[in-house]
This record gives structure tokens, sequence and C-alpha cells, in this order.
């Protein structure tokens, strides 16, 4: 399995020349090269990342965020609270910060040669991955339900149960309300419409005229309610505005 690179630099040319220089490391590597925050909020939105190479002071962001704002946002995520961040920086006085506030596993400083690059890089690469979060909850029948949390698209509401829909079918469970189970997932997911509960790394789509969800990998569209409308829209600017 590919390991995701998130590459935020403000640099265009050096953000190109970091992509080229962890590629080369191994075949088993995805790079995303970013200039903004705004973009990098874009791709962790749809892309689980393995590992985050960070330039801390981001001098050509209009939103006036800096990579430091954006590390601490991601360690304010669950599912990356362990991920490993390498800091690419020419501001020293910042890298103390840095350090003890977001839990930085290597930092290279600039000017910095391609090996230190390339030797960092298969660093990250040799540490282990972080177990993907998981949910164990009563099924029907006494089945047990135990996947990962990362693979359930939505879930429905549907008379007395809930039906978990995920990339291998379906899972049933009597044991929760919508309510109750929400309080089990992480923040992306969140709640559409009284019966349904959507993961919002599956949305490919909003029809704002029928008010309806598309998700990726499913034929069924997914109802959005009235009090849920502007969330939903928010949410859907906010990956879509550059």
């Amino acid at each position: 399995m590919k390991k995701n690179v998130l590459i935020l630099e403000d640099e265009k040319v050096q953000s190109k020349k970091i992509e080229m220089l962890i590629n080369s490391v191994s075949e088993g590597i995805c790079s995303y090269p970013v200039n903004t925050y705004s973009e990098a909020m874009k791709i962790l939105d749809v892309t689980p990342i393995s590992f985050f190479c960070i330039d801390i002071d981001l001098g050509n962001d209009s939103e006036k965020k800096d990579g430091l704002d954006f590390a601490r946002y991601i360690r304010s995520k669950s599912e990356y609270e362990f991920t490993p961040i390498i800091y690419i920086t020419s501001v020293s006085s910042r890298l103390e910060e840095a350090l003890s506030t977001t839990h930085c596993y290597a930092y290279i400083k600039k000017p910095y040669s391609d090996e230190e690059i390339k030797e960092t890089a298969k660093k990250m690469l040799r540490m282990p991955s972080a177990e993907p979060l998981k949910i164990d909850i009563n099924g029907v029948n006494g089945i047990r339900i135990h996947m990962e949390i990362n693979k359930i698209a939505f879930i429905e509401s549907y008379k007395h149960d809930l039906v978990l829909h995920t990339e291998k079918g379906i899972q049933v469970t009597k044991s929760y309300s919508l309510k109750s189970i929400a309080r089990l997932l992480p923040d992306y997911f969140i709640r559409c419409h009284n019966s349904y509960i959507i993961n919002r790394r599956y949305i490919s789509g909003y029809d704002m005229r029928n008010q309806i969800i598309s998700l990726s990998g499913y034929s069924e569209k997914i109802p959005v309610g009235r009090k849920y409308h502007n969330t939903v829209l928010s949410l859907f600017y906010s990956k879509e505005k550059d």
C-alpha cells in the first residue's frame, strides 16, 4: 500500500523539488505538494496522510496561516495525533515552539542538501504506521461488528435499526441511535439529516436545488435535512474554494 505524503511549502519550486526527492526514495510513496494552508486542508479532507512535510513560514499565504497553524490542526484530529511531521524551515527561532507544541519527529534547516531530505524521508517510511481507528459494537443475532471507522461511508437510521454502509457491504445494529453512535465517531463524520450520518471524506457533490449529497463509490443519494443545510453547505464550499 502506498504511503501518502503531504508537502506544505509556499515556494512552488521548493515544493516540487521536495516532492521529487521524497518520491525518489521509494515507489511506495504518493506525494501531494501544496503551497497554502487552504490547499493543504482540502487534501486532508479527502486523502489519508501517512506523514507530513511542513514549512513553518508560509510567507505567501493570503490567509495569514503558517505551517504551525496547520500542524496544530493536524494534532487536534484523533487520526493524526501521532502521524509523523517533518519541519523544513529557515526560521530557527520557531523550532522550539514547533517541537514543544506539535511533537514533530524531525526537522531540517534551510538551506538543506538533497541527501538530508531523502535520509529523513527514509526514516519516516521505516516508522510503523499508526493503527487505523476501529469501531467495535454489537450487531444483530449476537454478531460483533469490528471494523475500521474510515471504511464507513454513511450510517442510516431505518425503522429500529442502524445500517452502516461500508466499502465491503452493510452491517446492521440495533444497539445504538444515531446520536449515541455519533459519540464513537471522529469529527470527519457529520449529521446531515435526522436519519443520516455521513463520512465527509466520501462526499463527491452536493445538489443544492434538491438538497441531496452524492458519495464517491455509492449510487445512493443522501438527503440533507433543512436544519443541516447550512452546515453541509459551508463544508462543501470550504472544500471547493481556493
